[in-house]
Order: C-alpha cells, then structure tokens, then sequence
C-alpha cells in the first residue's frame, strides 16, 4: 500500500482540511456580517441625530408660530420677525426631514453583502459537493 503525497492523511485529514476552511470561511463571513451592522448602526445614529435636530426645530417652530399669532395683535414689527423666524425653524426642520427619508429610502439591505457572499459559498459547496458525486462511485 503506498502513500500519496498528495493526500497525506488520508480521508481524515481531508476532512480536517474542509473543516478548518469551513471555519475560516464562516469566520470571513462574520467579519464582514460586523461591518455591515457596523455601517448600519451608524446610518441609524445619524438619522436619529437628524430626525432629534428637526423635532426640535420644529417644535422650535410650533412655538414661535404661537407666539407670533399673539404678537400680531401687538403694535410694531415684532409679529414679522417672529414669524419670518418660525418660517426658518419650520424650513430647516423640513429639510432635516427629507434628508432623512431620502437616507432611508436608498439605505441597502441590512447584511445584503453578506448573505450574497454566503449564497455564492453555498453555490460553490453545492457544484463542489456535486462535481464530487459524480465521480465514480
């Protein structure tokens, strides 16, 4: 019986082999799986920021409204400032707003990249596993 020095321990360390490159390709896969939640927790953060900005502008804006609408029965300029300021809370909590919806609505797929690259592990191990059984058997 001779030994191939190709397959030095046989089938056992075949397996070994496969088994260690399994772990190191799941390990891959976690790795990037980290990134990817990663770049989504700070995508959330800052809509989270963004969306507190334009609460508060806009409550900013309620307010001044209020007390412009009591101001108009003042005398003076007073009810044009305040509601010129309003007009401003009430513009920059808007675009606050839409910059948010617009970050959400082209945000990818949470973990997209990494369950494309673990279905083509899974392609790979599938043609691999069967090119494997149609060997003769």
């Amino acid at each position: 019986m001779t030994v191939d020095p190709q397959h030095p321990g046989g089938q056992g360390s075949s397996l070994r082999a496969l088994l260690i490159q399994v772990l190191s390709l799941f390990a891959t896969r976690g790795e990037l799986a980290v990134l990817e939640l990663a770049d989504a927790r700070d995508r959330v953060l800052r809509w989270l920021a963004f969306g507190m900005l334009a609460a508060i502008l806009l409550l900013a804006a309620l307010l001044t409204f209020s007390i412009w609408v009591a101001a108009l029965f003042w005398e003076g300029p007073r009810g044009l400032a305040l509601g010129l300021l309003a007009l401003v809370y009430l513009l920059g909590g808007g675009i606050l707003l839409g910059v948010i919806a617009r970050e959400v609505a082209k945000a990818p797929v949470l973990l997209a990249q990494t369950r494309a690259e673990l279905e083509k592990d899974h392609e790979a191990l599938r043609a691999h596993l069967g090119g494997a059984d149609d060997g003769p058997g």
